[in-house]
């Protein structure tokens, strides 16, 4: 009866340790399996799939040396299927969650890349805009020698003359309603925190249309010489010589 009971025992035993080597295995398998899927989700534009299998890895086997990689692909499939929101928020986590993973740079990227994508038409409310913004900034700043920098200012510059054009799309409204100081308030804005967007000599042309409403030429025709002698804008040079000769300045005095 005791042999029989060791028996039983040693075997019990054998079983747990095959059982937990079994688990490990199977464990293995099964991150690696739901990676391979959800990337070939991925490739194959199946992005709800692809979110189902890395969030499973994610989710299930958080100890995974395959986790960051499935984190970050999880943010660009919801990228890829235009759901901006929830890749700010995966390619964030990412970012928070594994600072050491190679694809945190990609990620700061992509968060100012989802915001703009989601920015408005331009005389709409410009959060995601100046989010973009921010965020590109903030990604120059923490990855200088990036090659993805260029293409950073270049979205920078884009949401600096979509914030411009909104405030001359303001300023102008305000001028056809007749509110002139309103108006004159957001085309100063304006000069003054884009004049390297191509807003700059419209709205000063705009100012110098101003100043003629309320009398006062000298401005006027102060502000239309300084847009015909700096502005490359043809159509725009045209305008201020005529004003400039309505009111009896002739166009290159």
């Amino acid at each position: 009866m005791v042999r029989r009971a060791q028996w039983q025992a040693a075997l019990i035993a054998v079983a747990v340790v095959v059982g937990c080597s079994s688990k490990q295995a199977m464990t293995l398998k099964a991150d690696e399996t739901y990676f391979a899927e959800g990337k070939k989700a991925l490739d194959k534009k199946r992005y709800p799939e692809a979110v189902e299998k890395f969030q499973k890895l994610v989710g299930s086997y958080p100890g995974s040396p395959l986790v960051a990689d499935a984190q970050y692909l999880l943010a660009e499939a919801y990228f890829r299927s235009a759901d901006y929101v929830n890749a700010v928020f995966e390619y964030q986590r990412l970012v928070d969650s594994y600072p050491s993973s190679q694809w945190v740079d990609e990620a700061q990227y992509q968060i100012g890349e989802s915001y703009y994508h989601q920015r408005r038409r331009p005389e709409l409310d410009q959060k995601e805009t100046n989010d973009a913004l921010v965020q590109f900034r903030l990604f120059i700043d923490d990855n200088p020698q990036s090659p993805l920098v260029d293409q950073a200012r270049k979205r920078i510059e884009a949401c600096r003359s979509l914030l411009a054009q909104k405030l001359f799309l303001g300023g102008r409204l305000y001028q056809r309603q007749d509110h002139l100081d309103a108006a004159a308030a957001l085309y100063q804005k304006l000069l003054q925190d884009f004049p390297d967007t191509p807003w700059y000599w419209g709205t000063l042309a705009e100012l110098g249309e101003l100043a003629f409403k309320k009398g006062n030429l000298p401005e006027a025709r102060g502000r239309w010489e300084e847009v015909l002698r700096e502005t490359q804008d043809e159509k725009l040079k045209l305008r201020v010589q005529q004003r400039l000769t309505e009111i009896g300045t002739p166009a290159g005095e």
